[in-house]
């Protein structure tokens, strides 16, 4: 005990004060108001799923009163009707009590919900705080003290030191704190409870309250409505179809006066008369025409008899040469032959002059 007021007394007053109204206080109210809602919720649901069950109550909870009120006064069709959102608007203005103080479900949930992000902005702040002051302290304590006096330098330097040390308590109590926030709100989860709560309603109105307060059959409503679609469909299909006849008739009618007035036409011209003479015309085209056909297919046969001649020439033509090549040839080896006696003669010449020449010479010595 005396430890943990000696650790106090090195807080300073300031620092426990915010901690306590930043954290330890706002964290004991959320956990009440957080324990309150979800009782709250977890009772309206319970309630919902007996009124589900048949089951008779002696008083309906307010919001499902409220509720029935809201349907009862509006003449909505069941297929225009959004319960949902009907739902949702009737719970945005629940509340619940504590304290004797009525307060909205939707604004408590949602303080909780952040409340733990504020704690551990709230304890940083205090932090930053304590640190910031005992260094402005440390800083007039270094100007102000004799360095060579070691022991009252360390004595002076201990206690802002001890406080800096503190300070980080207030996070270390936030960390706590929003800690301690989010495992309540994982148990108490209220946006389960919401979720189930509002669903038991959606079931309640849909399938219990609705039916009662509008009788109609869905099947009744199915017929109803496709009798209407029906005889507009039919209606339409009706004016359609005269529409269209109505056009058909038009284009009829212009077309037998266009007709009418085409024959008309034709009746006040010459056309048989032109009709007959271009017909004329192109009877006697047509035997020229004949005519012309014949002298071409004529030509035509003298023109394919003269390419055969010429086919013939041509190849008469080509034996022609052959056999003027092969005279060509004769002719070659017939003068290589002579050639070659020619020169055989006047080897035997010069060998002849040769012998008597050697005979002249031995003559003439003798």
């Amino acid at each position: 005990m005396q430890q943990i007021l000696s650790i106090l007394s090195l807080i300073p007053g300031y620092l426990i004060f915010l901690a306590i109204v930043l954290v330890i206080l706002p964290t004991i109210a959320a956990i009440l108001l957080r324990f309150c809602l979800y009782r709250h919720l977890k009772y309206l649901a319970v309630r919902a799923r007996r009124l589900l069950g048949g089951a008779k109550q002696e008083s309906t909870p307010k919001m499902i009163t409220a509720l029935e009120q809201r349907l009862a006064d509006s003449n909505l069709n069941l297929d225009q009707l959004n319960t949902a959102a009907v739902i949702e608007g009737t719970y945005s203005h629940e509340k619940f009590y504590f304290l004797g103080l009525a307060l909205n479900c939707d604004f408590i949930d949602s303080l909780c919900r952040i409340l733990p992000n504020l704690l551990l902005s709230f304890g940083l702040l205090g932090t930053f705080l304590g640190i910031t002051f005992n260094l402005s302290s440390l800083s007039q304590t270094i100007t102000q003290i004799d360095i060579n006096n070691v022991r009252n330098l360390v004595e002076e330097l201990n206690r802002p030191l001890q406080g800096m040390g503190v300070a980080f308590t207030t996070s270390l109590v936030a960390i706590a704190c929003s800690s301690l926030l989010t495992v309540l709100n994982l148990f108490w989860n209220t946006q389960v409870a919401k979720v189930s709560l509002l669903s038991s309603i959606e079931d309640y109105i849909d399938n219990i309250f609705l039916p009662k307060i509008q009788p109609v059959s869905s099947l009744e409503s199915a017929i109803s409505q496709f009798s209407q679609d029906f005889d507009g469909m039919v209606h339409k299909l009706g004016n359609t179809i005269e529409e269209s006849m109505t056009k058909a008739l038009s284009k009829i009618h212009h077309s037998a006066e266009t007709f009418e007035h085409a024959a008309n036409i034709i009746d006040n011209s010459q056309f048989p008369d032109k009709l007959a003479s271009a017909t004329n015309h192109l009877a006697i085209a047509q035997n020229q025409f004949s005519q012309s056909s014949l002298v071409l297919q004529k030509s035509t046969q003298s023109f394919e008899h003269n390419l055969v001649s010429m086919q013939k020439l041509t190849k008469k033509l080509l034996e022609l040469n052959q056999k003027v090549n092969n005279i060509e040839q004769q002719y070659g080896t017939l003068v290589n032959l002579n050639q070659e006696k020619n020169i055989i003669e006047q080897s035997g010449l010069k060998e002849i002059q040769q012998e008597l020449s050697k005979l002249i010479i031995q003559i003439n010595k003798k």
